[in-house]
């Protein structure tokens, strides 16, 4: 064994890797190297960072159970302490319905003996760790519990099946400990790998990244930290042509990275491997496809997860509704103010339906260009003249009155929404459902309608959507925050936010972020909001952009629009106003009066 520990950390979430970063600064004979992953991703990072000669490895909950039974050298658990556990339950104060923990054994043990101890009224399920909470937790959501507190696995299924999901965090005290023990078992014991020697030598002159796989075909090294799961197919793929020959090149082409790729047999005693040394690059975007993005269901999967959506479980305000739609093979248009999440119902709209193995055709409206219009309406090659995808045209309203006419004709004379999934979207105005252009679209194709109101409307949920927020920010950051002042929540609550869940989400993340202690305090809040007051001040046509002058007015009516955008950017002051067109207060009296 070297002079210093070597040591591999694998954590569940990306706010716990900052925080062992943190904490082992004080640990010099310590060299530790970190991952996140979880279960089963955790344990093919340690299987493929075999060859870094570890001395022991760190990680939490079933992930470092799973890591004891596949790995030779000594797994230390971050434990986590009834304190970890209190703070998680002080994030669900004000939730109405019954909670329940679900969690491997060894959190849920601790959970249980808290909740005995200070009397709390919270169930307590425990699941094994090679298994998955999934059922569990859909009997959890079939009788009706307001929220769930939980580790990395099952926090992720929950909000993926629309649960209030709360993740119990680690603190820098229970990192300490694992480090102590480190030192204490390691000092004690020295681990040699022959393998180690082979792999060295393996790696020695490659250019690029290298993947090894055993002759069953598990991962056995990696140089890339996290292999994305489409690569790892793609080479699993390659696997039977590749072991029965000594070296072949192939050239492979994923998610717009082009793969050259060098696969190589190698035999060491009763050993077979095959190696795989590569480098990517990602091929020139065409600007015939300027605005079309294609996805596949697990990268829609990931977009939605990240989303407000997720966590906060308010996609369940349209289970019923994506139901129908989903099994409908009518066109859909989704309709909402900015930011209201119509990428995020898409999403689901998409995973759910019955093209789901196909792709996500994604075409901005907003961003097209003359060669990527053309493109879409004349090329042979146009997800307008394939099948079986699901097209989303995202507002529409940014579409010229030629090319909406353009596009209409297209869709009908070529049979788009018989042959795929159709769905459009749309951008309302305060007090609309539907804008005009919608509504064309809706009345010519015949579209079935899902709309999603503005935040503003549903104030009340702005306390759990805070706690819900930071439980999901805490994840990512080095202090753990517990809660807003009642105040604060006041403030929140009392605001417009006129870009909606984007803005909140962007705004208690700053907040999070900014704050000195671990509640967000009432003057947090005024400062941020005071620095939201200039956005959105005026209507918006597109997503996150302004609505456009109408040109076919006269100029007496366009100089009365100009007006009364700029005494709305400027807070209704008018002298301000005046001042930023150039014009006297009473001019700019005469422009409003008319």
């Amino acid at each position: 064994m070297s002079s210093r520990i070597r040591v591999l950390g694998i954590a569940p979430y990306e706010g716990m890797k900052t925080l062992m970063s943190r904490v082992v600064s004080d640990y010099p004979q310590i060299d530790l190297t970190l991952f996140v992953g979880d279960r089963e991703q955790g344990l093919e990072i340690a299987k493929s960072n075999f060859h870094g000669n570890y001395d022991a490895v760190i990680s939490r909950g079933s992930t470092a159970t799973m890591l004891r039974q596949d790995l030779s050298i000594p797994v230390i658990e971050i434990e986590l302490s009834m304190y970890d556990i209190l703070c998680a339950i002080r994030l669900t104060d004000g939730m109405d319905g019954k909670i329940a923990v679900v969690s491997a054994a060894n959190i849920a043990e601790s959970a249980q003996q808290l909740c005995t101890l200070m009397n709390y009224d919270i169930d307590v399920y425990t699941y094994a760790s090679q298994d998955t909470p999934e059922p569990t937790l859909r009997r959890l959501q079939a009788k009706h519990y307001q929220a769930i507190l939980g580790d990395m696995v099952s926090n992720t299924i929950a909000k993926r099946l629309g649960l209030n999901s709360f993740l119990i965090t680690s603190s820098v005290e229970s990192i300490r400990k694992a480090f102590d023990q480190v030192l204490l078992l390691c000092r004690s014991q020295q681990h040699l790998r022959d393998e180690n020697l082979f792999f060295r030598d393996l790696m020695k002159g490659q250019i690029g990244n290298t993947m090894v796989f055993d002759q069953d075909g598990s991962l056995f090294l990696s140089t890339l930290e996290n292999p994305k799961p489409e690569l790892l197919e793609l080479l699993r793929r390659e696997l039977p042509e590749s072991q029965s020959e000594t070296e072949r090149r192939i050239i492979r082409n994923l998610n717009g990275m082009l793969y050259a790729i060098r696969a190589k047999r190698i035999s060491t005693g009763s050993l077979n491997y095959t190696a795989f040394f590569f480098d990517a690059r990602r091929t020139p975007l065409s600007p015939n496809q300027v605005g079309i993005r294609f996805s596949t269901r697990p990268e829609a999967e990931s977009a939605f997860y990240s989303s407000i959506f997720s966590f906060a479980g308010s996609i369940s305000d349209y289970q019923q509704d994506i139901n129908h739609i989903s099994q409908s093979s009518a066109p859909v248009m989704v309709t909402g103010e900015d930011g209201t999440g119509k990428e995020s119902i898409v999403s689901v709209l998409y995973m759910r339906g019955p093209l789901r193995n196909g792709p996500l055709v994604s075409i901005s409206c907003s961003l097209l260009n003359e060669k990527s219009w053309s493109f879409l309406l004349e090329h042979h090659n146009s997800p307008l003249a394939d099948q079986d995808n699901t097209l989303y045209f995202a507002s529409i309203d940014a579409l010229s009155h030629e090319r909406q006419q353009q596009l209409l004709a297209a869709l009908s004379e070529m049979d788009v929404c018989r042959r795929n999934r159709v769905i459009f979207s749309c951008v309302c105005q305060a007090g609309e459902y539907i804008s005009a252009v919608g509504s064309l679209f809706m009345d010519k194709l015949q579209c079935l309608s899902l709309y999603l109101p503005p935040l503003r409307q549903m104030a009340e949920r702005i306390p759990a959507l805070v706690n819900l927020s930071l439980s999901h920010l805490n994840a990512d950051l080095p202090q753990r925050m517990v809660g807003a002042e009642p105040e604060a929540i006041s403030l929140l609550q009392n605001f417009q936010w006129p870009h909606n869940y984007t803005q909140f989400r962007r705004v208690i993340r700053e907040l999070a972020i900014t704050s000195t202690g671990q509640f967000i305090t009432a003057e947090n809040v005024r400062q941020a909001l005071r620095k939201e007051r200039h956005v959105g001040t005026f209507a918006l046509h597109a997503e996150n952009t302004a609505e456009p002058l109408n040109l076919n007015q006269t100029m007496n009516e366009i100089n009365q629009d100009v007006a009364l955008r700029v005494v709305a950017e400027m807070g209704g002051n008018q002298t301000a106003a005046a001042k930023r067109l150039g014009i006297s207060r009473t001019t700019l009296w005469r422009l409003l009066q008319r």
